[in-house]
Formats: structure tokens, sequence, C-alpha cells
């Protein structure tokens, strides 16, 4: 039976459901198809979180807390609401805003990211991608872009590294944050700002 709805094609009127939808709906009797969600969107949603943490470690363990949250919750998804992508990053984020409380206030934050990422950032601030990092010009300065990032209200590096880093669009911002379009907008020029305030302050950019 299971099989079969994930291989079949539903329609709500002559609407076709996507293979996310298909998933879902299979992934809710069937294991295989939970894991080819998980095969699908494992390296996404551990991109995000490292980019929000920073920490090899520690993205392991979110990003399989992610998924285990996912399955576990997948009987009340509502895909009408939300797509499913979005969905998970929601759960995402809400795994890194409890790493952060988590962690004492007064850590200091390490300047140097871990090694085991090192070479991936370096070909991220090669490639030129679109981020508040092109202004940036040796990789110690990048470096100090990521621990600038950190030193961000939760709300603002959330939708910087969304919009920049994850390269999502303003409306898939919006559903994964819950935020309303205006919301999200103001929130990005702030952030921004606060984070080229700090960058200035530590002579990463002239004044």
């Amino acid at each position: 039976m299971a099989e079969e709805a994930l291989e079949c094609r539903l329609r709500y009127g002559t609407e076709i459901v996507d293979e996310d939808e298909m998933l879902v709906s299979a992934a809710r009797e069937d294991t295989k198809a939970a894991g080819r969600l998980y095969d699908k969107y494992y390296g996404e949603i551990f991109r995000y979180i490292y980019h929000c943490t920073f920490d090899h470690s520690v993205t392991e363990d979110l990003t399989s807390n992610v998924f285990l949250a996912a399955l576990r919750h997948i009987g009340r998804y509502k895909w009408r609401q939300i797509p499913f992508r979005a969905w998970l990053y929601r759960i995402a984020t809400n795994e890194v805003r409890m790493h952060w409380r988590r962690q004492k206030r007064s850590k200091a934050i390490s300047l140097q990211p871990d090694s085991s990422s090192q070479a991936e950032q370096n070909r991220e601030f090669e490639s030129g991608n679109p981020s508040a990092g092109d202004s940036v010009a040796t990789a110690e300065e990048y470096h100090l872009l990521y621990k600038a990032l950190l030193e961000l209200r939760m709300k603002y590096r959330t939708v910087i590294i969304l919009r920049y880093y994850e390269g999502k669009a303003i409306a898939e911002i919006c559903e994964i944050t819950g935020r309303k379009e205006g919301t999200v907008k103001s929130q990005l020029h702030r952030g921004l700002a606060r984070l080229q305030d700090i960058l200035v302050r530590w002579g990463v950019l002239p004044e």
C-alpha cells in the first residue's frame, strides 16, 4: 500500500502533487520513503545548520535531531500550510535556537572555524557567493565575517544566512520563519547594517 502511495500521481483537482508530497504521504507508513526524504535533504539541512553554528560536531548532532523530529512528527505535518522543505528548515532553525540557549552567554567564540570544514568555507568565499562576504578580501577576514555573524541576534543571523548563504528567496524565508514579507525585509536591512557596523569596528571594512 505504501509503495503504491509513493508511486501514484495523486491529484487535488488539476494540481499534480509533487515528489515531496508523495514521499511524505508514503513516509507515514514506509521507512524507505522516509529514507528518501532524508537522503534528499540531509546535505542541505546540514549546510544550513553549519552556517548557523560554525561547528562541525554540533552540526552533525543537530542535523540528526532535525530528521528524528521530522520523522516523529510527520503525521502532524500539513502540506497545505508550508512546503516540506520549509518545514524542515523550521525544525532546523528551532534546533539551532535551542542549541544557543543551552550555551553560556559568556562562552568565547573561536575565531577560526573547525578544520574539518575549512576547505569548504574557503571555496564558498572564492566562489563569489552573493553575500555580505563579497567585500571581504582575505580568508582571515572571511573568518571574521563568520565571527561577526555570531555576534548578531538570532533573528537577524537567521534571515541573513537564509538569504545570502542558502540563496533563499524572500517568499521562502517567510515560509521558513513564519514572518511577513515586510518583517523579513526589515530584519535583513537591520541585520546587514549591524553586521557592517561590527566589521567596521573590527577594521575589516573601511568606515
